[in-house]
């Protein structure tokens, strides 16, 4: 069994005007594959080879989600997985490691654009699965040309590798039956965001935890709740009940999805917060009252890790103007003003301007005075680490992820020993989480505010909810 392995993964966020060019991601041509690869690329790549195949990794690209990719970025890398299909070929499947939010300039529906460039090289009769991520934006084109899918089932999501197995299986099976598999798709007409369907919290911890035992079914080979991303004005937005199996169980198959749909609907109200949210004000008043630490507080509306630009400076000024002591906040990209630190020595006092140096925005501009503590880097970005009053606080020289707290610790600030930690995130990562005595979702306002009402969808199907009432 001779499989093609590929990957293409960015979350696009609409509201984020900031584009996405190539030198945004990272791109891993085959070769470099066994000493560089990750997540469901990874798990997929292993249950194959423990499966008997050989697999050979052809071309894959992610990047920090972040808004529309460009077109020629997205030419560029479909191209090269397309090239290596056909030159490297036949094959008898496919394989791919996709996120299924990505939006392109021109293209709504990429993941579908791939999949049928893909099919016009090896037909329809050679298989090809693919691994999705939670917050995927399935669409019919998808659903048609694909085999079988499989999506993550954990939000935050640490079951990357198993989701790329799952996904693998399929393809498994698929190679050693000769079944021709179908997939059922019921979309459900619904915006939600990871902030309100954590797994660890119900309801999504039982509709999740329900998708294990809905495999064991007759004719299931994998079902998959995919939530869609709410932070995308698409014409195919909204969540999704997704499975696959025969395609001689194809009516049963499409039962079932309905019933997961209808599941999943019946809960929409039961979606709320698991961690406190508030308005900022509010979320400094209970920082300033707090007895017990760290408190973390997530900055929600300037996620990066959800395609904010990250250049937002009024949460960190309120940190800042409330007196707050022994904070911390992380992190503002900027590279502007991580530029006009280097001018400076460690511990030297001055003015810094910052903030919107991504979204053109004014209003977050700040200019605020400064202690140089340190410059460092940490996973390849630069920092500038500053103190003003009681905050200490990270400039970077580009926009990055900041769900690790293992970034604050190669900056030599452990997170552990400050009371607040002000974070540019949504949900925690289980990494944040096992530090926080409590944490507070700041409902700031940006590109990726939690109260959706308040974003300029168009393009959105609608009704939908909780933008209308349903």
């Amino acid at each position: 069994m001779k499989i093609a392995l590929a990957g293409m993964a960015h979350e696009s966020n609409s509201f984020n005007k900031l584009t996405t060019g190539l030198e945004s991601f990272f791109l891993i041509d085959g070769y470099d594959f066994f000493t560089r690869s990750s997540g469901s690329a990874k798990g997929i790549y292993d249950k194959l080879i423990d499966g008997g195949a050989s697999v050979e990794p052809l071309f894959f690209a992610r990047a920090i989600p972040s808004g529309t990719v460009r077109r020629d970025a997205y030419e560029y890398i479909k191209s090269r997985i397309i090239d290596k299909l056909r030159m490297e070929g036949p094959w008898d499947g496919v394989c791919l490691a996709l996120h299924g939010s990505m939006a392109v300039e021109g293209c709504y529906d990429p993941e579908g654009d791939l999949l049928e460039a893909v099919r016009h090289v090896v037909g329809h009769e050679v298989p090809v699965v693919c691994a999705l991520d939670m917050h995927a934006t399935v669409t019919e084109r998808m659903v048609l040309l694909s085999d079988g899918f499989s999506a993550f089932r954990t939000a935050p999501h640490v079951d990357a590798v198993e989701t790329g197995e799952r996904a693998a299986e399929i393809l498994l099976h698929i190679l050693k039956t000769g079944e021709k598999m179908v997939n059922a798709f019921v979309r459900i007409p619904m915006l939600i965001h990871g902030e309100q369907s954590e797994t660890r919290v119900e309801p999504a911890k039982s509709l999740f935890a329900s998708l294990f035992e809905i495999d064991k079914q007759p004719n299931v080979l994998c079902s998959s709740y995919v939530m869609g991303f709410p932070w995308a004005d698409s014409p195919y937005g909204g969540a999704g009940a997704l499975v696959t199996g025969p395609v001689m169980a194809k009516k049963e198959l499409d039962e079932l999805a309905a019933k997961m749909a209808d599941e999943f609907w019946g809960k929409r109200e039961e979606f709320v917060y698991g961690t406190p949210a508030m308005m900022p004000e509010d979320a400094i008043l209970a920082a300033k009252k707090a007895a017990i630490f760290p408190l973390i507080i997530s900055d929600t509306s300037d996620n990066p890790t959800a395609g904010a630009s990250q250049d937002t400076t009024r949460f960190l000024q309120m940190m800042i103007n409330a007196g707050l002591e022994n904070a911390v906040y992380t992190c503002v990209a900027d590279p502007g003003a991580y530029r006009a630190c280097l001018t400076r020595n460690h511990g030297d006092v001055f003015e810094l301007p910052m903030g919107g140096y991504y979204s053109g925005k004014v209003y977050e501009k700040f200019t605020a005075s400064v202690e140089l503590v340190r410059l460092a880097e940490a996973q390849g970005t630069y920092y500038a680490v500053l103190r003003a009053g009681g905050v200490i606080f990270t400039v970077s020289d580009r926009r990055c992820a900041t769900y690790s707290p293992e970034t604050l610790r190669a900056l030599g600030l452990e997170p552990s020993s400050f009371n607040i930690i002000g974070i540019k995130a949504g949900y925690l990562s289980p990494e944040y989480l096992a530090i926080a005595k409590e944490s507070i979702f700041a409902l700031t306002e940006g590109d990726t505010a939690l109260t959706l009402r308040n974003l300029p969808y168009v393009k959105t199907p609608r009704p939908i909810f909780p933008l209308d009432e349903m």
